[in-house]
């Protein structure tokens, strides 16, 4: 039997956007995780790598100190940029990716779209998330330096911003207000639904990356106690669970990208009532 469609467009309470978006994974899982690992694949993968070189350079550092050592083996500075480069770019896949798959599934309907639909409406948009998630970071940052209160007063309306352009497919300024105008009235439930999500991945995500914490903390026990005295940070053991732990929170990610998503379409039902007008326009056209 199947399931009945996940709807989108629906007005929910803080429990129900979390009920609604692990619903809505479970009943996309299969096609959600093919989109992301066709299209957001490489970068992650790419930047999983990048980030296990960085963290291997400097775990041997540190025990290099420990040993007595300078720490000469610190990470190159060509290895820190890539691996910010390859870091927000795996980022910046996920987080328009999840969003333009919100909006074929909206279009379209369940089952009625491919994963090159989703990568096609991330295409068309890719100069805006580029360009609309640097001007929200930067006015974020702005706002940290004004006060850290400012920064997250402005975190949540601009939580937004991709769903806004690419589902809506707004200007620039338009973009914007839709962002305020969105969580008018809702600030704090819509505050409270953003922490709490990104606390769940937050756990998750450094229950993936327990293994190389084990293993880090068992190697920097022996030479510390002096029962080693090589630097072993390049094992074998060390670097794969690095990297699974690395792939393993990307992969998290876009659980966090689905409940603001789901707020998005709470918030936008609230303001808009697309639902209610779309019934009335259906009585009428029936009259």
């Amino acid at each position: 039997m199947n399931k009945p469609e996940m709807e989108l467009k629906k007005e929910r309470d803080f429990s129900d956007v979390f009920n609604a978006s692990f619903a809505f994974i479970t009943q996309e899982l299969k096609k959600l995780f093919q989109v992301i690992t066709l299209y957001a694949g490489v970068p992650i993968i790419i930047a999983t790598i990048m980030s296990a070189y960085y963290v291997q350079d400097t775990f041997t550092s540190v025990l290099q100190v420990v040993q007595g050592g300078t720490g000469s083996n610190t990470p190159s500075a060509w290895l820190v940029l890539l691996t910010i480069i390859f870091g927000m770019l795996a980022q910046l896949f996920i987080s328009g990716l999840v969003p333009a798959y919100f909006g074929e599934y909206e279009e379209k309907g369940k089952g009625n779209f491919s994963s090159l639909d989703v990568w096609n409406r991330f295409v068309r948009h890719f100069g805006a998330i580029i360009g609309y998630s640097i001007v929200a970071g930067v006015i974020v940052i702005f706002g940290v330096i004004l006060l850290v209160i400012p920064a997250i007063y402005l975190w949540v309306p601009l939580s937004f911003i991709l769903y806004v352009k690419i589902i809506e497919d707004k200007g620039f300024g338009e973009t914007f207000s839709r962002c305020f105008q969105l969580i008018r009235n809702n600030w704090w439930i819509t505050f409270g639904i953003l922490l709490l999500s990104y606390l769940i991945i937050s756990i998750v995500g450094t229950l993936f990356s327990m293994p190389a914490m084990i293993i880090a903390g068992v190697e920097g026990f022996l030479v510390g106690s002096g029962q080693q005295e090589a630097v072993n940070s390049d094992s074998l053991a060390f670097i794969i669970t690095t990297i699974l732990g690395g792939l393993g929170q990307y992969l998290i990610y876009p659980v966090w990208n689905i409940i603001v998503g789901f707020q998005y379409y709470s918030l936008r039902e609230q303001k808009d009532r697309e639902t209610l007008m779309d019934k009335v326009s259906a009585i009428n056209e029936d009259v």
